[in-house]
């Protein structure tokens, strides 16, 4: 989310990152609503997993191409669509994730909306934080991206064992081991970081309380007035 609106105005990077968060609610109430439904659905976590999977791909190899990482220059509305989109994908992997976790037991699905609300709130807070973050390590959105790309491949395997279980005559294909994914998660996450803080731009500001407070507490809509924040482009 830090990196779909950091280059957005301040005003609007606030704004868009509050519809983020009322998409990702939304979305994840509908996808708890209609697990069952989902979880016999192997295209749409098809679709799901391969839409991560191209957007990881996508930042990833241009990240290769180029000196410097720069993010794509959208309009404010076309940025939301973006996160919203993203949303979507990723309330059809962690509901399922959630579901499968509790054995789809419907007397236990509190848990599963229990959990998707404080995450959509941790990550609400935590997105204003890393747009500052970002800055003071630029890698970390490598980071992130290889992150979403491996989510997309879990989501794929799900896509294929579901598609195997509704046509028996084909061979069982497995999910992804828990073990596995995990493991590869978390390799990403620790090595990547290094990396990221090998790298840092020293010249960035980390140290602006104020700003951090306000990325990550201003839920309130703003008048458009003009940024005295540049844009980053």
């Amino acid at each position: 989310l830090a990196i779909l609106v950091r280059h957005l105005p301040k005003e609007q990077r606030q704004r868009a990152l509050l519809y983020g968060l009322v998409g990702a609610f939304v979305f994840r109430l509908i996808a708890i609503l209609f697990a069952q439904f989902i979880l016999k659905q192997w295209w749409l976590q098809a679709v799901g997993s391969a839409y991560l999977i191209f957007m990881a791909t996508k930042h990833l190899a241009g990240s290769v191409s180029e000196k410097e990482i720069k993010p794509v220059e959208r309009g404010f509305w076309a940025t939301v669509l973006a996160v919203e989109a993203t949303d979507i994908a990723f309330a059809v992997d962690s509901v399922l994730a959630g579901v499968t976790f509790i054995h789809n037991e419907q007397s236990k699905i509190w848990v599963v909306f229990f959990g998707a609300i404080v995450g959509i709130v941790l990550l609400r807070f935590a997105a204003g934080f890393f747009v500052r973050l970002l800055d003071r390590f630029p890698m970390l959105d490598r980071v992130a991206y290889s992150l979403v790309g491996w989510v997309g491949i879990k989501l794929g395997f799900l896509a294929a064992h579901s598609w195997s279980e509704w046509h028996p005559e084909s061979p069982e294909i497995p999910e992804l081991p828990h073990w596995l994914f995990w493991t590869v998660l978390i390799g990403i996450t620790v090595i990547g970081s290094y990396f990221a803080y090998r790298n840092q731009d020293t010249k960035a500001d980390l140290s602006e309380d104020a700003d951090l407070i306000e990325d990550a507490q201003d839920l309130e809509f703003e008048p458009s007035v003009k940024s005295d924040e540049p844009s980053r482009n």
